[in-house]
């Protein structure tokens, strides 16, 4: 594995909205105009399928009975989703990465999250 993930890094490269918000789930856009983060607390969780108020399941258990692991796939699924669309960012976030050996998300509370995902696909895609 080349690309890495962590929650804090003083060389990593800020993944979140209060690093580089391109490659935020707060920012990063779908297909349809949502962002990963509306579709991931909207749709993926429950709380307002087809919604953009992604706050209602912030911090909260998935409405639906998904495992840990079933969320990590559906999560990592909308950044795979979210790359297709987006090759020229991620071959920029791989450039990113290579420099700063890296990737953090200092909002991540769990290993769902945006850091992780984007590391992951940076290892399948470019690796």
């Amino acid at each position: 594995m080349k690309y890495s993930w962590a929650r804090r890094n003083p060389n990593g490269i800020e993944v979140s909205s209060k690093g580089d918000s391109r490659f935020s789930a707060l920012y990063a856009k779908m297909p349809d105009g949502r962002t990963i983060e509306q579709w991931y607390q909207c749709d993926i969780k429950g709380y307002q399928p087809g919604g953009r108020d992604w706050k209602l399941g912030k911090g909260k258990p998935p409405v639906y009975s998904w495992t840990v692991a079933q969320q990590w796939e559906l999560y990592l699924s909308l950044w795979r989703l979210w790359a297709l669309h987006n090759l020229e960012l991620l071959k920029i976030l791989s450039t990113l990465a290579n420099s700063h050996g890296v990737l953090t998300d200092c909002f991540a509370t769990s290993d769902i999250n945006q850091a992780r995902a984007l590391s992951v696909i940076l290892n399948e895609w470019f690796v």
